[in-house]
């Protein structure tokens, strides 16, 4: 495995843009094109090679983040480059993440927690991902953000005043990547449709997690791959494998994609096969007692009568902490906790369908239908 690149070395993402040197270059070639005065030809490109990246890791079941893509760009892991033949992906893309993601995850959560109390960010989405990526690109910008976060009352206008002069050195080298954007999205007919007066699509009844969504992606994904190889699993046990050991899943369920995608199938069956057995340590763990209580809440009143999302609030129960200590307290008075449990999986069935819908229409895993 490659490891990540220096702390010392230049992050070229993280610096200001330079006039861009030596004279014109003809247009066609996106490496050689004209670029406008003030954008740095080095800095666009490697923007490019974490845009492509990020698109290409989006496929994979697990959302990826724009700061993590731009990371691998600097660390020369990238997504092939359709303008320069069709390639295959560098085959250390998927450790080089979980090695970024062991050591920079944690502080980027901190981080995100600390900047819900700074005002006047960049607008959420793609202009604070994006500027972001710039921040988190410079291991010397790590320094700074560990300072934020041990002082935080102390740097909340310096911050935002840093991640706003992100976002406007990263707006010029967005519009010369358009039509590509960050939720890949970006079009005329959405300007149309604003335009013509279309009514925005009503959010969610519930708040969506991020974790919860990611988790819920790869489950799906995961779950797939097991029904392809017909290999049985519950959604339970799909769930609690992809909470408790969410890296190493992820990892192996990106190589099960990319070598169905290759048509590898010797490769597909044996990385599914294994990621089924370290699924089953968990059914001979916990399947009594959750088959117990699965059972008795299936005749509970109030609770889904949808065969997916009652599974899908079962497991969301069961990986919850101190769900095994919780079930077994109910089942010992089941008369007593019998509201208490419909109550719990109804409002869980809810976060089901409503984190369920917001991956339909990302449409980057096999969603199952309602019944």
């Amino acid at each position: 495995m490659t490891p990540v690149s220096d702390p010392l070395d230049k992050i070229t993402l993280s610096l200001r843009p330079k006039p861009p040197e030596g004279s014109a270059a003809p247009k066609g070639d996106p490496s050689t094109e004209p670029l406008p005065s003030g954008m740095d030809r080095a800095v666009l490109d490697e923007l490019r090679a974490a845009a492509r990246t990020y698109d290409y890791l989006r496929q994979f079941g697990d959302p990826i983040e724009f700061w993590e893509a731009v990371r691998l760009a600097r660390s020369r892991r990238c997504a092939p480059d359709p303008s320069k033949g069709k390639g295959s992906a560098d085959p250390g893309l998927a450790e080089e993440l979980q090695v970024i993601r062991r050591q920079l995850s944690p502080m980027v959560r901190d981080l995100r927690r600390f900047l819900e109390k700074v005002p006047e960010l960049p607008p959420a989405g793609e202009a604070l991902e994006v500027a972001l990526g710039f921040l988190l690109a410079s291991s010397k910008e790590h320094q700074a953000v560990a300072k934020w976060l041990a002082e935080s009352d102390k740097h909340l206008a310096k911050a935002a005043s840093k991640l706003r002069s992100l976002a406007t050195i990263a707006a010029p080298y967005l519009e010369v990547m358009r039509p590509w954007s960050l939720d890949g999205k970006y079009s005329a007919a959405s300007e149309a449709s604003a335009a013509a007066g279309s009514p925005a699509p009503a959010g969610p009844a519930v708040a969506i997690d991020n974790d919860l969504l990611d988790n819920l992606r790869r489950s799906f994904t995961t779950r797939a791959a097991f029904d392809a190889t017909q290999l049985p699993s519950a959604f339970w046990e799909v769930l609690m494998l992809n909470t408790a050991e969410r890296i190493p899943s992820q990892a192996r369920l990106m190589r099960i994609i990319e070598a169905k995608k290759e048509r590898q199938l010797s490769v597909f069956h044996e990385e599914t096969r294994y990621l089924h057995g370290r699924m089953l340590t968990f059914r001979a763990r916990h399947s009594r007692w959750v088959e117990a209580f699965q059972a008795w809440a299936r005749g509970l009143q109030g609770v889904p009568r949808d065969e997916i999302f009652f599974d899908m609030a079962i497991a969301l129960a069961v990986v919850e902490p101190d769900a095994q200590e919780r079930a077994r307290k109910w089942l010992a008075a089941p008369h007593a906790h019998a509201k208490e449990a419909a109550e719990l999986l109804a409002g869980h069935a809810a976060r089901a369908k409503a984190h369920t819908e917001e991956l339909r229409k990302a449409a980057s895993a096999p969603v199952p239908e309602q019944h």
